[in-house]
């Protein structure tokens, strides 16, 4: 049995509490890149960013998956909309910092959790979800198996050139057009990883010990 997947509806949660994302407006640009990269493929995308302007729930009631990206300070009003849009019988997939390090808990709200980098994985998430197999072959999937185990996937491997990935398409965010006040800020990937270790930070194991850069000529173009 097949689902067919036209739809997919991306959410940045607000924090319920002050956070470093509170004094500004700015996105955080793992969900508009795999958003980017979708659109591209022909799918139909629509971002919500809480922070920007509120969630439309019929029309994330009307997509076919809906991805929700969470840092700690996010997390509670993360799962409180994973849950809401669970019982509608949509498939939730959750990603980001939090949910990578804690997709156990994150499974109690949604059906599938990518940790880390998830460019070179969401397409052949979003082709198991429609065929309703190959899961297992997915690396930083984590998800429950029958009886309940949580499954966790190898990781997945850094690609080692960021210019594949496009230049994000903001215009996919909602509301995005009224971001014109002098607090607002578009923010630009030119490096991942970092080549220090420092025991609080949670860079190196996302992005790993070491930069990857990309070209100045597609940090220009952009």
């Amino acid at each position: 049995m097949t689902t067919p997947i036209k739809k997919i509806v991306f959410i940045e949660p607000k924090s319920p509490c002050f956070h470093v994302f509170s004094k500004w407006g700015l996105p955080r640009l793992g969900t508009i890149i795999l958003g980017t990269i979708l659109r591209n493929q022909g799918y139909e995308v629509k971002i919500f960013i809480e922070d920007i302007k509120g969630i439309n729930f019929e029309d994330v009631f009307d997509a076919d998956a809906v991805g929700i990206s969470t840092i700690t300070s996010t997390a509670p009003r993360a799962y409180e909309i994973a849950s809401i849009v669970r019982k509608e019988g949509i498939p939730v997939f959750m990603g980001g910092a939090h949910v990578t390090f804690m997709d156990e808990e994150a499974l109690e709200h949604c059906d599938f959790v990518l940790r880390g980098e998830a460019e070179e994985t969401i397409m052949p998430f979003l082709n198991a979800i429609e065929t309703g197999r190959g899961f297992e072959k997915i690396p930083g999937l984590s998800y429950r198996a029958p009886g309940g185990r949580v499954v966790r996937n190898e990781s997945v491997k850094h690609c080692p050139d960021l210019d594949r990935y496009p230049s994000p398409d903001f215009s996919l965010i909602h509301g995005n057009e009224e971001r014109k006040n002098d607090r607002s800020m578009t923010p630009i990937m030119m490096s991942r990883g970092c080549p220090f270790g420092c025991n609080f930070c949670s860079v190196t194991r996302i992005f790993g010990r070491g930069y990857r850069f990309r070209s100045v000529e597609s940090v220009i173009a952009e």
